[in-house]
Order: structure tokens, then sequence, then C-alpha cells
């Protein structure tokens, strides 16, 4: 059948996410990895996970990859998991389940002819950051395992490590074109003009900054606590190879919106991070920058999926307008106080 009637979604956002009923999953789990047990779907951006919990009282998460994942990519993130469970075997992170024959996934046809690979992960209990009242320490703990991740994927690479990911800062460029989603006229300047300032004045300085695989999304609802500690850290599904510093902008971002003083926030995330692998010079004077177009990425991406998959609007429009009044508050106050706080949160003079 031709491109012209079958047509091919360009990006994995642009897809329909799986959607296997419960049932299917734990046939799924019994069949590929040996495990059996009930199913609960969790809630996802584009793939489907589902916690799965056995009568023996173990705990998993089966994980059904967007089919419009490259399977390149899927590897990439599998490998990179195995790779972080050799190198630091203490971080908190989902182990991968092999199947009988040994392989960590397993294909399966969905109900509408579409080919999933799945995965079976160990499930990490805990509290979301998302639902926890964050304090300094804790803030300061999300900066470290932030830290401790990149360390531990440090000289980790994969050929699929540069593949397109509309979520990684250095490929705005790539939502330019989607701004036009964005139906308020102010939003849609704003974000225009982070986007713009971003491609013109930062990423050619990023360019020449220390680059590796990251995480890339240490948010509120990839993070798992109890009290003042970080006990997990979940979702592998936006590793990317990136310039170092891009992987803080993640739950800075996040972390500033709550009520609070955000420059405080921000300063506790960076002191946590800056204290496992300290930062450059050059590296905090980019923070406000990378933060701002981290704001505005999230209020574009939401604003053009919400109209592709209203199914799953909820999920994707959460925070929205916390996002749109912070990136409001920060361009209005500028980088200055913002990048003066970082430096005296890392031990460094106010200015340089």
């Amino acid at each position: 059948m031709s491109s012209t009637n079958n047509p091919q979604p360009t990006s994995v956002l642009e897809a329909k996410a799986p959607a296997f009923t419960t049932a299917e999953a734990e046939r799924i789990a019994k069949r590929g990895f040996g495990v059996v047990g009930e199913a609960e779907c969790l809630r996802s951006e584009r793939d489907q996970n589902f916690h799965l919990r056995t009568r023996e009282g173990r705990e998993w998460v089966l994980r059904i990859s967007n089919p419009a994942e490259d399977p390149a990519v899927v590897d990439f993130q599998t490998r990179a998991l195995l790779h972080i469970a050799r190198v630091d075997p203490e971080l908190a992170i989902p182990h991968l389940l092999t199947t009988p024959d040994g392989s960590p996934t397993h294909e399966v046809d969905g109900p509408d002819g579409r080919r999933f690979i799945t995965r079976m992960l160990s499930f990490l209990p805990g509290k979301l950051l998302n639902d926890a009242q964050p304090t300094p320490q804790l803030l300061r703990e999300v900066g470290a395992t932030t830290a401790k991740l990149a360390r531990s994927l440090r000289g980790f690479f994969h050929p699929a490590a540069r593949h397109e990911l509309l979520w990684d800062l250095t490929q705005v460029p790539l939502l330019q074109a989607r701004t036009r989603h964005i139906e308020e006229p102010a939003h849609r300047r704003l974000v225009e003009h982070v986007f713009d300032h971003l491609i013109e004045q930062v990423l050619p300085v990023l360019g020449g900054f220390r680059a590796q695989v990251i995480h890339n999304d240490v948010s509120c609802q990839n993070t798992l606590v109890d009290g003042d500690r970080v006990t997990g850290v979940i979702d592998f599904g936006d590793l990317i190879h990136a310039p170092l510093v891009c992987d803080i902008a993640v739950p800075v971002s996040e972390l500033i919106v709550d009520p609070g003083d955000p420059i405080e926030a921000a300063m506790a995330v960076v002191a946590g991070y800056h204290g496992v692998t300290p930062f450059t010079a050059d590296e905090l004077r980019v923070v406000f920058d990378l933060v701002t177009t981290r704001l505005a990425m999230m209020i574009a991406i939401s604003a053009w999926r919400a109209g592709d998959h209203p199914e799953n609007i909820e999920y994707i429009t959460a925070g929205v307008e916390e996002n749109w009044l912070m990136l409001e508050r920060l361009v209005e106050f500028g980088p200055d106080f913002f990048h003066a706080g970082l430096r005296h949160a890392c031990g460094l003079p106010a200015s340089a």
C-alpha cells in the first residue's frame, strides 16, 4: 500500500498511544515474561504502562512502547537501563525482567494490527514528587539524584542516542512551526520569543559544552520520594544525547512553579546537582534560558497535542496554566538575579 493511502506519523507524539485492555496486558505479561498478576493501567504520554501485582506480592510494570517509536530508540533506552544497573547498582531505577529466552523485550501484535515492543520492569514504590510538598532538603536531593543519574550514564553511547525528540532542548527549531496551535496570541508571541532567543543566542554556545546521554526527564511525575528523600526515578523514554546542563532544566522548570520563591527553589535544586557534579560558570549562565525554554516547550507541545489526542487531554494539558504564569514571570524578571542566585548556591561570587 502506498504511503499516500497509509500515512506514517512523523513523530511518536503524533501517533496514537497503545490501547490494550488490562486483560490483554495480563496475557502479555504471562506469555512474554512468565508474570502472572492483576493489571492496572497507569497514565502515560505516548506509551502504555500497566502496574501488575502477583499473588506472591511481587510488583511489576509492563511497558508497551508506542508503535511509531523506532525499535533502535527502544533498544537505546533498554541498553541505558542495563548500563546504569551495572555501573551504579545503588541507584533506584527500574530493573528489566528478561523473557524465558533471555531477551529484555517481547513483541506482540495489537488489536489494531500494529506491532508493539513490550518490556517488563520492576515496580518502584513511593510517592510521586508531584504529590509531595518539596522542602529545601528534598529539592537538593532531586538535584543530586539528577546528577548521579547523569554520572552513571557518562561514557555510555548508542547509535540512536541522537534521535528526533521534541522534548530535547537542542531540537527546539522543530517546534517553531507548532507554536501556531497556541490559541492565545500573547502566549504564542512569548513562546516564539523564548524559542527565537534560544536558537539565536544559546544553541551556538551549547555546541561547545560537555555533552553525553542524559535522562532528560527527572520531572515531578517521574520522581519518587519519601519525606526528604528521593527513592527512585522512573520513565527513561526521553533519554537523549545532549549538553549535560540541559538535564537540570527539567526539575528546575517544574519545581519553581509551586507557590513560593522560584529563585530559592531553583537554587536548592542546582546546589544539589553541583554538590555531585560541579557546573562550570558558562553552564550556569545558560540555566535561565534553558528553564524558560522548557516552560515554553511544555506550553507549545501541550497545545499541539491536545487537539490530536482528546482522549488524553487531561494528562497532556496538566499544569499548562501554571507554566504560562511562571514563564511570564521569569521573562519579566530577567536572567540577572536568577543567575546570581544560582552562582551563590554553588558557592561562587554573585557576578563574574
